[in-house]
């Protein structure tokens, strides 16, 4: 039999020629074995309810005097001696430096004799008036002499209580050549040395009192809402790191800083008076006020997503993307302020290999 050539369009032609490089020059057809069913993720799921939540907000400080004395003399003199160099610690009552008491002691001894001479005046005086009196009831003597006497009494009187004052006076100049500390403290300047002449008024020594310290540290416009006066503390000095001491809240303040756009924030101490000194550096942790029925969300389970920081919450086996409005920087929990809702089960472990709509099963977090 004569075989013949049926015409064929290129483009017929091109779709055979690749069916057949497809397909093979065999009849025989190839299928792919069937894929497996995707497995879900395990995860870990946290219940978010709704409670009391108290946290604590975490800062950086510097100890500081709650008082700083300056020391000044309350008289002219020249100093004779200086007791205390700056670091020294003192305790009240102590001896500070000195001035010359030699004028002073010169002083006190007029006064005393000023003393003694009016008093021997008064006591003469008075002898008088008691003979005038007795004269007087013999009818010896007028009542202008009688009078004359009482007034003799009077003044008498009057020159030597004067002279006890001025007696007082002179023993407290010379009580105020020795200068002592008004109270607990450091020394921070000593800005005067022996042989010099000093004024009334001038501070000589600068104290930063230890009976009471505090620490002033600056917090974030999303921490500063949540602190109230009173409140607990507590104080780890950088240079101590196994200790720590409690603390109050005295102050927290209205005003950012308008450079770093933080508040203020003082906290007085409660102990450690006799360790830390003004100046040191610490950390503190400042417990903030309790706010009842908020949503608590772990740090943990944030996640970088698409560019946004999102959580994953578990619908129906099927991992979904939040984007929850949170109040940052409170410790490793967060405030929620939207985005989640009581009851959402939000995925805490497991959540960096999610993509949305993915299945997934799971596991209460421990």
């Amino acid at each position: 039999m004569t075989s013949r050539c049926i015409p064929i369009p290129r483009a017929i032609f091109s779709n055979v020629v690749l069916i057949a490089m497809l397909a093979g020059c065999s009849q025989e057809v190839i299928e792919a074995p069937p894929s497996e069913p995707t497995k879900p993720i395990e995860v870990s799921v946290t219940v978010l309810k709704a409670q009391a939540w108290r946290g604590s907000v975490r800062s950086f400080g510097t100890v500081e005097a709650l008082e700083e004395v300056g020391v000044a003399a309350e008289l002219s003199g020249t100093v004779i001696a200086v007791h205390v160099n700056e670091g020294d610690r003192v305790t009240i009552g102590q001896l500070l430096l000195a001035l010359d008491p030699e004028k002073r002691e010169l002083a006190l001894t007029q006064s005393r004799r000023q003393v003694e001479q009016s008093k021997a005046a008064l006591e003469e005086a008075r002898l008088k008036l008691n003979r005038r009196r007795n004269l007087a009831e013999k009818d010896t003597i007028s009542e202008e002499v009688l009078d004359n006497a009482q007034l003799a009494v009077d003044a008498s009187s009057a020159r030597y209580h004067q002279s006890l004052a001025a007696l007082q006076l002179a023993e407290r100049e010379l009580a105020d050549t020795r200068i002592v500390s008004p109270t607990d403290g450091v020394v921070d300047i000593r800005a005067v040395e022996p042989g010099e002449p000093v004024q009334a008024g001038v501070s000589l020594i600068t104290l930063q009192s230890v009976a009471s310290l505090r620490v002033q540290t600056w917090v974030s416009e999303g921490d500063v809402s949540y602190l109230r006066p009173g409140s607990t503390a507590q104080v780890f000095p950088s240079g101590m790191p196994n200790l720590h001491f409690q603390a109050r809240i005295e102050w927290v303040g209205v005003n950012a800083d308008r450079y770093t756009g933080n508040f203020p924030v003082k906290l007085i101490l409660e102990e450690g008076e006799d360790i830390l000194r003004p100046g040191m550096t610490a950390s503190v942790a400042m417990q903030t006020e309790e706010i009842p029925g908020v949503l608590i969300l772990p740090e943990r389970a944030l996640v970088d997503y698409h560019r946004r920081r999102v959580v994953f919450i578990e619908e129906d086996g099927v991992a979904k993307v939040r984007e929850p409005v949170l109040a940052a920087g409170l410790s490793n929990s967060l405030l929620v302020l939207a985005g989640l809702a009581p009851g959402d089960r939000v995925i805490t472990e497991g959540q960096h290999r999610l993509v949305e709509g993915v299945k997934i099963r799971a596991v209460p977090a421990e």
